[in-house]
């Protein structure tokens, strides 16, 4: 029972922080249409889901470590190690691909169109990362 509670908390929290990503497609063709004083809160709403999805993630890397510790895998299953670094280079990845977008939302030179390129990239980037977390999970494959 314990570890099927662990189970859903893990998923739904996958889906947190993972969900959001989509929702910035969107804003950004909004913003890109928006006016100069409209793109601020654009920027608000992106910023509100970069924390929706890091917190999510506070959540999945915890309930993971936890089924893992009470399921049936070892720690040296390849998709378990695997799983590991690509979630910590994803991890690394956050921080570095959104902050300094975020950072030139502030700055003085600020050009729309220059953000909603650095944010689409990193988008995908992220995306890329979790499609490959999300397959090693369900997939579960076996190279050693």
């Amino acid at each position: 029972m314990l570890y099927t509670i662990i189970l859903y908390t893990h998923i739904f929290s996958a889906i947190i922080s993972m969900g959001p990503l989509f929702a910035i497609f969107p804003l950004l063709n909004r913003m890109n249409d928006a006016s100069s004083d409209q793109v601020s809160g654009y920027i608000q709403s992106i910023q509100g889901i970069l924390r929706a999805i890091a917190n999510g993630g506070h959540i999945v890397v915890p309930s993971g470590l936890l089924l893992i510790w009470f399921g049936s895998w070892s720690w040296k299953t390849s998709w378990v190690l695997l799983t590991i670094i690509v979630m910590f280079a994803s991890l690394f990845f956050m921080a570095r691909a959104f902050k300094p977008a975020m950072t030139y939302s502030k700055s003085d030179g600020f050009v729309k169109e220059k953000f909603i390129s650095m944010i689409k990239t990193a988008t995908w980037k992220y995306i890329f990362l979790m499609g490959i977390l999300l397959w090693l999970m369900v997939v579960k494959p076996n190279f050693w």
